[in-house]
């Protein structure tokens, strides 16, 4: 794999900071999995059913690039903002030669939270969020496993954005109890994290 990433970050009366990375990654011979050949034969019976083979190889390039941002606010009376956004791109040359979605590029995603400090209190506030991957977005092998994917408007499989608000709150009764409490999801969003077939 070549790698190369470029960040900065800057501070400004201790009070805001900011940072942006950016990087860029060429990996050779990847694993894909592709059409394989196994004593001659393109398929074989499986589990009562012809079944095409495929094999892990290490016969394709891959690239990932992408940027990471975040800011933190470090505002009068214990009050914090902070905020990270994270873009990525992937491609995966295919059998062809020919580059097409990277399965394992995530979508753009991020998280902005409110903290308030108060002598033993902790209260934070949150937002999570992900971006959507249309169905042209998608790598190719998933879009035909429409079993993980919502569908969009002409009934093929995407990802879609979503965001959930959370709070955590925390109290440090003495110096070895601390009192926790959380709600998750706090609008009852249905969502599901890209690729994982799990909607929460």
């Amino acid at each position: 794999a070549y790698n190369a990433d470029l960040g900065f970050t800057k501070v400004f009366s201790d009070i805001v900071k900011i940072n942006l990375t950016g990087y860029y990654t060429i990996l050779k011979d990847a694993l894909i999995r592709r059409d394989f050949m196994i004593n001659g034969q393109d398929s074989i019976q499986y589990d009562g059913k012809l079944s095409r083979v495929q094999a892990i190889q290490n016969t394709a390039q891959a690239r990932v690039y992408g940027i990471q941002a975040g800011l933190k606010l470090e505002l009068p009376s214990g009050l914090r903002l902070s905020s990270q956004i994270n873009i990525q791109e992937g491609e995966e040359e295919q059998e062809d030669g020919t580059f097409a979605a990277l399965r394992h590029a995530a979508p753009t995603f991020g998280e902005t939270h409110v903290s308030y400090i108060y002598d033993k209190l902790e209260i934070d506030v949150y937002a999570e969020y992900n971006g959507e991957l249309s169905n042209s977005e998608l790598a190719p092998s998933e879009k035909s496993k429409e079993y993980l994917y919502a569908k969009d408007e002409n009934d093929n499989p995407y990802s879609p954005r979503w965001y959930t608000l959370n709070l955590n709150s925390a109290y440090q009764v003495n110096s070895t109890v601390k009192v926790s409490a959380g709600i998750d999801n706090i609008t009852d969003q249905r969502y599901r994290p890209y690729s994982s077939g799990i909607a929460a």
